[in-house]
C-alpha cells in the first residue's frame, strides 16, 4: 500500500495592483511639478542679469544653461509621467524604469547634499543678510528637506518596485497577452539591471559634447585642448559611449569592452592633468569667467572637494563595469 503525501502549492505573493496605482499616480503628480523648475530658472537668470556689473564682463553660458535645463526637467518629467502610466497598468517594464531610476536618484541626491553643505554656509557667511543663527536653522531645514526629496522618497520607490510581490503582479498582468508580446517582454526583462545601469551610465557620457555650450575648451593628460579639437575629441567621445550602450544593450562583449577602454582612458588623462595643472588655473584655460573662478577660490577646499566628487564617480564607475563583466563573453554571445 502506497501513501501518497499532499503537497501543498506555494502561497501565492500579494496582489499590489492597489500599491501600484497608488505610486504610479505619485509619480504622474511629480512629473507635473519638474516643468515649473523651468520659470524659476528663467527668474533666476533674470535676476543675475539685472544684478551684473557694468564695468565687468557678463557671466557666460546663461542660455546653454537654460536650453539644459529645458531638456532635463523635461526629459525627468517625460520618463516620470510614462512610468507612472505604466505603473497604473502594472507594466513590468515600468516597475524595472522606476527601479533603475530609483537605484541613480539617491546616488546623485547625496553628491547634492554634500555639494550643498560644502558651498551654502559659505556663501549665507559672504552675504551676511541673515543672523548667524538664523542661517543655521536655514541651512539644517534645507538640508533636511534635500534628504527627505532626494534620498528617502527614491529609497522608498526602490524598495517598493523591488518587492517580489510587485514583481509577480506586473509579470501576472501579461497573461493574457499574446505570445509575441510576451516574448518580448521576457526578452527586455533578461536584461539585468546591473547591465541597464552601465548603458545608462553610457548614454549620460553622450550628453559630454553638451559641454561645449559652458566652456570653451577640454583638457586631455593635462594639455588644453581648445576650439575644434576639444569639438573633434567629445564629439568622438561622445560617439564611443552611444556604440558602448547600444552593444552593451545587445549583451555584446564588444560594448563591455568599449566602456572599459573609455574608464581607463579618462581615468589616465584627469589622473595626468590634475597632476600638471592647478584646478582653477584649467578652468581659466577652459573659459570660466573671472567671477566665477573668485567665487571658487573663496571656498574653503574647494579643489580638495571637486577632486574627491570626482573620485567617487570613477570609482563607482569602476564597480559597476567590474561587477557587469560577468553577463558579458569574448564571443560575444549572450551569458547564460
Amino acid at each position: 500500500m502506497t501513501s501518497e503525501i499532499a503537497v501543498s502549492p506555494p502561497a501565492p505573493f500579494k496582489n499590489r495592483r492597489g500599491w501600484l496605482i497608488a505610486f504610479g499616480v505619485a509619480e504622474i503628480v511629480m512629473a507635473c511639478f519638474f516643468p515649473l523648475f523651468i520659470p524659476l530658472i528663467i527668474f533666476s537668470l533674470s535676476m543675475a542679469g539685472k544684478q551684473h556689473v557694468p564695468d565687468q564682463p557678463p557671466v557666460p553660458g546663461m542660455a546653454a544653461t537654460l536650453a539644459m535645463s529645458i531638456v532635463i526637467y523635461g526629459g525627468m518629467a517625460a520618463v516620470f509621467l510614462t512610468a507612472g502610466i505604466g505603473s497604473i497598468r502594472c507594466k513590468n517594464w515600468a516597475r524595472i524604469t522606476m527601479q533603475i531610476v530609483s537605484g541613480f536618484w539617491p546616488f546623485t541626491g547625496i553628491i547634492t547634499i554634500l555639494t550643498m553643505a560644502f558651498v551654502v554656509p559659505k556663501i549665507m557667511q559672504q552675504q551676511g543678510k541673515m543672523p548667524p543663527q538664523g542661517a543655521q536653522g536655514v541651512f539644517v531645514v534645507l538640508i533636511l528637506f534635500m534628504a527627505v526629496l532626494m534620498v528617502a522618497l527614491p529609497t522608498v520607490f526602490l524598495v517598493f518596485y523591488s518587492l517580489k510581490s510587485v514583481r509577480a503582479t506586473c509579470q501576472m498582468s501579461t497573461a493574457g497577452k499574446g505570445a509575441t508580446t510576451l516574448t518580448a517582454e521576457r526578452s527586455a526583462a533578461q536584461v539585468p539591471i546591473s547591465v541597464i545601469l552601465l548603458v545608462l551610465w553610457e548614454c549620460l557620457g553622450i550628453t559630454q559634447v553638451f559641454g561645449l555650450l559652458f566652456v570653451k575648451a577640454t583638457a586631455v593628460f593635462g594639455i588644453v585642448v581648445p576650439g575644434l579639437g576639444a569639438v573633434v575629441l567629445l564629439t568622438a567621445s561622445a560617439a564611443l559611449s552611444a556604440f558602448a550602450a547600444w552593444f552593451i544593450y545587445r549583451r555584446e562583449f564588444l560594448g563591455w569592452a568599449i566602456s572599459l577602454a573609455k574608464y581607463v582612458f579618462w581615468l589616465a588623462s584627469w589622473t595626468v592633468t590634475l597632476w600638471r595643472i592647478d584646478l582653477i588655473d584649467l578652468y581659466r584655460e577652459m573659459g570660466f569667467a573671472e567671477q566665477q573662478l573668485q567665487s571658487m577660490e573663496q571656498l574653503p577646499h574647494f579643489q580638495a572637494f571637486i577632486i574627491s566628487m570626482m573620485f567617487v564617480g570613477f570609482v563607482a564607475y569602476m564597480i559597476l563595469i567590474l561587477y557587469t563583466k560577468k553577463y558579458f563573453t569574448r564571443a560575444g554571445t549572450r551569458a547564460a
